[in-house]
């Protein structure tokens, strides 16, 4: 889905997904948001975009708040956005909601820092890499 992207990413819950509670597991929760991600950098060719600069966003912190628990057989829509881009680092926002339920699950925020991989060290976001940031934070 190129070009509108208040993209949502839907995944189902299923029987591996979930705890000793019949509820989602945390790790569930990661493992969706990391997919949204990455289908969100693979669509506007960002992954690549990044590789041939040698340079690399990195994860470097995770906020998540849970609003309600998620059950087997649930669809979930995980929503991704760039929100804010720094001088090395930008934050993403991820918010999960159950298929046709506008009520929130979770919501997350991410903090990527912008590495050289030459260096194996943080970078200023500014250049090229600024402007395909700011493609993907206008995308919404």
């Amino acid at each position: 889905m190129k070009g509108s992207v208040s993209e949502y990413s839907r995944y189902k819950v299923r029987g591996y997904h979930l705890d000793q509670h019949g509820h989602m597991n945390v790790s569930a929760y990661n493992s969706f948001m990391e997919e949204a991600r990455w289908q969100l950098f693979e669509n506007y060719n960002s992954a690549e975009f990044f590789s041939e600069l040698d340079l690399s966003l990195i994860l470097v912190n995770t906020n998540i708040n849970y609003y309600r628990p998620c059950k087997f057989g649930d669809v979930l829509e995980v929503q991704t956005k760039v929100m804010q881009i720094g001088q090395s680092s930008c934050k993403v926002e991820q918010s999960i909601m159950v298929d046709g339920d506008n009520k929130r699950v979770a919501v997350a925020e991410h903090v990527f820092v912008l590495m050289d991989m030459k260096t194996v060290k943080a970078c200023p976001i500014e250049g090229k890499a600024r402007e395909k940031l700011e493609q993907l934070a206008q995308a919404f």
